[in-house]
């Protein structure tokens, strides 16, 4: 494939990550969440580091500008479906991420760097698919139980996470989002990155 052809292809990937990571296929239905705030803007420092570090091809001309902002709507929509509901966990996870992760990512090489990305993408699987639905069905009575301490117990849950349960279907929906970025990223995965040597001419790449 051309250059020009990889950055239409992910750029269709992109879509298609952004379309499905909204999806939420609750209990009574289908909902679409959009990103946030939060999302937002951590998913612009994300696309810029992933342009510096060489893991994106650099936004040169219209198809590339279109692939890089498609991308960075992708990202926010996976951060979106990956980052734990509203409340004091998100805010503890967001702060932990901002605080320490953004170190890792910024250094080393643009392998390590999607390696990292990896790592933190399962442990906010882990954390937003496993651990708080297991809490929120153990912590505490059930709303309206109780005498009403179960609604006290229900308030002091959402307090911590705004958690809205989904169909197990859910799930593979998010896979399927989180699965297009990743064939999306490696359509747009330049030969060699900057400082790294091109596997095929065996040309060094300089800034």
């Amino acid at each position: 494939m051309t250059l020009a052809q990889r950055r239409v292809a992910a750029s269709l990937a992109f879509c298609a990550s952004a379309a499905l990571a909204g999806l939420a296929l609750v209990p009574d239905g289908v909902e679409y969440r959009a990103f946030g705030m939060v999302e937002g803007v951590f998913a612009l420092l994300l696309a810029y580091l992933l342009v510096m570090r060489g893991a994106w091809a650099p936004a040169e001309g219209m198809l590339g500008w279109i692939a890089v902002a498609y991308g960075t709507l992708a990202s926010a929509q996976v951060l979106e479906l990956l980052f734990p509901p509203p409340g004091m966990i998100e805010w503890m996870v967001t702060a932990g991420v901002a605080v320490t992760a953004w170190g890792a990512f910024a250094g080393g090489t643009r392998r390590r760097l999607v390696f990292a990305l990896a790592s933190l993408a399962l442990l906010l699987a882990v954390l937003k698919f496993s651990v708080i639905p297991v809490l929120w069905t153990r912590v505490g009575p059930a709303a309206g139980t109780g005498f009403g301490l179960g609604d006290a117990a229900e308030g002091v849950r959402r307090v911590f996470a705004d958690y809205r349960p989904l169909r197990p279907a859910g799930q593979m929906v998010g896979f399927a989002a989180i699965a297009f970025w990743a064939i999306a990223t490696r359509l747009v995965w330049p030969q060699a990155a900057p400082g790294e040597e091109d596997s095929r001419t065996g040309v060094r790449q300089e800034f």
